[in-house]
């Protein structure tokens, strides 16, 4: 058999497990493509285009060169080493190491080759549906033609040239550093050498556990407890965290399954053997190979709820810049503003209020930290219940309105006492809050504000640091708005109505969005794909055993139950783990962005988890597949 008759074999033969790696190429290339596409198509990205298409094509396009270019070594190392005794066996028959490395840059030519093209082709019509989708996210209507371009063609090709040298320089240290009777070994080995549970397993494990628990905690208090390190405690909860995976998923999985067998004193099942006995021989190799899927994973979870949560936090963001559609600060601006909306016979309401910033003395309501961020901690914005009308507010019980300006920076109890300086000072009792957004963060500095009787306020503004005031209007007919920011322009020109400030959120929120959304995408793929062909690789290398118990008597449904735990374990460990993990992570997002909602981070959660269901469903009958033919 000559060489080229062994490559040509030996392509056909592995075709089938390349399957999902052939799949997950052709979707990186079709995402590259496109963000790469839609860099250079002049009628989108010029220098009138919208910011979040120029920037997320640019942004988008060089993440994931790296997402994929990770991806593909990590992928190929897996491949490698599951054709160990093959490449073996290869030597043994007269094959020399580079004859090897040639037959793997043969394979690799053939699957980049086919896959650019599907690729670069699907993607042309991708570049069309991803930017129908960024409008869709934008609410923007217009319609833009596509056509090919032959620089995202290079640029694709320079990523396929990237990945492929770097594919064979992998490939060549792996050969080298192994010898025929280590190859030959490898996939034998195991890594469950004792039953016995040893002191260190106990202790890596427990600590493992309270690492992560202790990252969490921290999470849920980066603004309160931990706030006065606020630029290294994120890296803190990081390293506690995926340390923490890591040691829970090499020691305490296998002192919980150690245990399991220990009880069981010798008498095991069919689903023991299939399930706990092979996860156990490969405890090692899984501990790290699942703490990378959790990572990667959270990180896909984490980025994608930060852009759902970014989105659903848009109005609370236009309302802090301006809860109404034009104001000033000054009258006789104010009083210009009116004067010109009457010529124009353009109607609106107008909303009036004033604050007054007073030291404070002494409060109950606030929690210690509550000076961390934009308000200063003796210091609190008031105003009158006169523009509210609000029943419960009076003489001695006031309300805190504008909390969720601060965002987690401020922390409250429900109800407190706070008393203002004065000449006499004043003590309030806050009966309530609300997070309202009354007050722009121009004028409030982006703090809560005290309501209090008409006449308290009259009192306390004599006493006042200084007072602010907000002329709000709000248009009756938004088809006048082009009219009357032309008016508000022309007497300031440094306005920000809340029209603009909607439309500039939603572009720099879109590009987090178009960006995330696609990462997202290709980290999952990534992630599912690594996972996918771990499952095959374990499968393959246990035929051995599945054989000896088919010749005992146990049937092929009776090995069902234990591998479709295992697929579980090989699936479900690392998802909890990295849902818990984006789970405190986006709720410190949520603190700081100031919101209370968590519908956004539960559908982002329920979605991956259903995508992430697929691949864990297609593994699990692939396996069973492998395990129904090989006996």
């Amino acid at each position: 058999m000559s060489f080229n008759q062994i490559v040509l074999k030996n392509l056909k033969q592995n075709i089938r497990h390349y399957a999902m790696y052939i799949f997950s190429l052709i979707i990186s290339i079709v995402l590259y493509f496109s963000f790469v596409t839609l860099k250079y198509t002049d009628s989108i990205n010029n220098a009138d285009s919208m910011v979040v298409i120029k920037k997320g094509s640019v942004v988008g396009a060089y993440f994931l060169f790296v997402i994929i270019i990770v991806f593909l070594l990590y992928a190929n190392q897996l491949f490698v080493k599951r054709r160990t005794r093959e490449f073996a066996l290869y030597q043994l028959i007269g094959l020399t190491r580079s004859n090897i490395l040639r037959m793997i840059l043969i394979e690799q030519i053939a699957m980049f080759l086919v896959t650019s093209v599907i690729g670069i082709i699907v993607g042309i019509f991708g570049s069309k549906i991803l930017l129908m989708i960024v409008l869709k996210i934008l609410d923007i209507s217009t319609s833009v033609s596509l056509t090919f371009q032959f620089p995202a063609v290079t640029q694709t090709a320079i990523l396929v040239i990237v990945a492929m040298a770097l594919i064979m320089i992998q490939s060549f240290v792996f050969l080298s550093r192994r010898s025929i009777l280590s190859m030959m070994k490898d996939s034998s080995k195991s890594e469950a050498t004792k039953n016995n549970i040893s002191i260190i397993e106990v202790i890596s494990g427990v600590l493992g556990i309270v690492m992560i628990i202790f990252g969490y905690y921290m999470s849920t208090e980066m603004f309160g407890k931990f706030s006065g390190g606020m630029m290294l405690t994120p890296f803190v909860i990081l390293f506690l965290t995926v340390v923490g995976a890591y040691l829970f998923f090499r020691s305490s999985v296998s002192v919980i399954f150690k245990t399991l067998k220990n009880t069981k004193r010798g008498k095991v099942s069919i689903t023991d053997v299939v399930f706990t006995s092979s996860i156990m021989h490969r405890m090692k190799k899984n501990a790290l190979s699942l703490t990378i899927i959790a990572t990667i994973s959270a990180v896909t979870v984490t980025v994608l709820c930060f852009g759902a949560i970014s989105k659903s936090t848009i109005d609370d963001n236009v309302k802090l810049t301006s809860p109404h559609d034009f104001i000033f600060k000054a009258h006789n601006q104010a009083e210009q503003f009116e004067n010109k909306l009457n010529q124009a016979h353009i109607r609106y309401d107008e909303k009036y209020k004033e604050l007054a910033r007073l030291k404070v003395s002494k409060d109950s309501y606030f929690e210690t930290n509550r000076g961390v961020g934009s308000i200063q901690p003796n210091e609190l914005f008031v105003t009158s219940n006169q523009y509210f009308k609000d029943k419960d507010i009076t003489e001695h019980n006031a309300k805190m309105t504008n909390l969720v300006a601060a965002g987690g920076f401020v922390q409250h109890h429900d109800e407190g006492i706070i008393k203002l300086k004065g000449h006499p000072s004043q003590s309030f009792n806050v009966i309530d809050s609300d997070e309202d957004i009354h007050f722009s963060n121009e004028l409030s500095l982006g703090g809560p504000v005290l309501i209090v009787s008409d006449d308290k306020y009259k009192q306390l503004k004599e006493n006042a640091e200084d007072t602010g005031y907000q002329y709000g209007y709000n248009l009756k007919n938004q088809s006048d708005w082009k009219e009357a920011n032309k008016i508000a322009k022309s007497i300031n020109p440094d306005i920000r109505p809340q029209k603009a400030e909607r439309a500039s959120l939603n572009e720099s929120v879109g590009i987090m969005l178009f960006v995330t959304a696609f990462l997202g995408l290709a980290f999952l793929v990534a992630a599912g794909c690594i996972i996918y062909i771990k499952q095959m690789d374990e499968t393959e290398d246990e035929i051995p055993n599945f054989r000896i118990l088919r010749k005992i008597g146990y049937t092929h449904e009776d090995m069902l139950k234990g591998l479709g735990l295992k697929v579980i374990f090989n699936f479900g460990l690392p998802l909890i783990v990295s849902l818990l993990h984006a789970y405190f992570a986006a709720k410190a997002f949520m603190l700081l962005m100031g919101s209370s909602t968590m519908t956004p981070i539960y559908i982002v959660m329920g979605a991956y988890s259903i995508v992430y269901g697929i691949f864990a469903i297609l593994a699990f009958v692939h396996s069973s597949r492998i395990v129904k033919h090989s006996i």
